[in-house]
């Protein structure tokens, strides 16, 4: 077993592993991983076969850990544990570290110095599809919410991500919205108030009978509880927000959903 940097051949196997445990993911997210920090992406290699990866994200103040997976066949063999080692590795200058874990694995990375921040609800909506807007608005007013709500700049991957996802935007709050498989993804989603937010997700939703939304919220978000139960979604899975180092002033109250059901925050 070795591991090397992650190469671009390797993505479709990536990829067919995480749909294999059920992710959300498609081609696109691990390109962008790939394409924002390709030094930071690594693959473990047995028989020139790649078995297992994982990809980091970084921003100038922070690096997320995300889309660790290993092979069914090849686990419990420490082959996931040697591929996050070498993801902390990488981004240890950075002043601060964060992933988003099962539950199951809370104990595992706690052991590595993660400390938990909160939990991420998994919303789901049947029967309903997003319109696409006509007009995706104003990408400077964007980043300005973004960079308010989270502390950071994370214009470079909004940028980059926001060109192949749609967006809508009002006088408090925007929203972006995209297809994943056989179904739409939220995210980001953020507001400065709870009006703002109810009505560009109101303005965005349309029924439809064969189709679903999914959304990733921290549960500090009590005002997008009341909007995604008034609208029909329903929880399906919870994750734990872990993280290590500084950790920044998040505005979770204005954080309506996560900017992608993989770990770039």
């Amino acid at each position: 077993m070795y591991l090397r940097q992650m190469e671009t051949d390797d993505l479709d196997i990536m990829l067919k592993m995480a749909h294999a445990e059920g992710w959300s993911s498609d081609k696109f997210e691990f390109e962008l991983y790939l394409n924002i920090n390709p030094m930071g992406c690594f693959s473990c290699i047995i028989d020139e076969k790649v078995v297992g990866g994982i990809m980091t994200f970084t921003y100038p103040n922070s690096g997320w850990i995300g889309n660790l997976v290993v092979d069914r066949k090849y686990r419990l063999k420490g082959f996931g544990k040697a591929l996050f080692r070498r993801g902390l590795q990488h981004l240890s200058p950075l002043p601060g570290m964060f992933l988003c874990a099962s539950p199951m694995a809370v104990r595992l990375y706690s052991e590595f110095g993660f400390r938990k921040v909160s939990n991420i609800n998994r919303w789901k909506r049947k029967g309903a599809t997003l319109h696409l807007p006509k007009n995706k608005g104003n990408i400077e007013y964007v980043l300005t919410m973004d960079s308010i709500c989270w502390h950071e700049d994370r214009s470079r991957m909004l940028d980059l991500a926001l060109k192949n996802r749609f967006y809508a935007v009002n006088e408090g709050a925007w929203l972006g919205f995209g297809q994943v498989n056989d179904h739409w993804t939220i995210g980001p989603w953020e507001a400065y108030d709870k009006e703002s937010a109810l009505k560009l997700l109101q303005g965005s939703l349309v029924e439809s009978t064969d189709q679903h939304i999914l959304v990733d919220v921290p549960v500090q978000n009590t005002k997008a509880w009341d909007i995604l139960t008034n609208m029909d979604f329903k929880v399906v899975g919870t994750s734990v927000l872990m993280c290590k180092g500084l950790l920044p002033e998040i505005a979770f109250d204005n954080i309506y959903g996560l900017a992608s059901m993989g770990s770039k925050g």
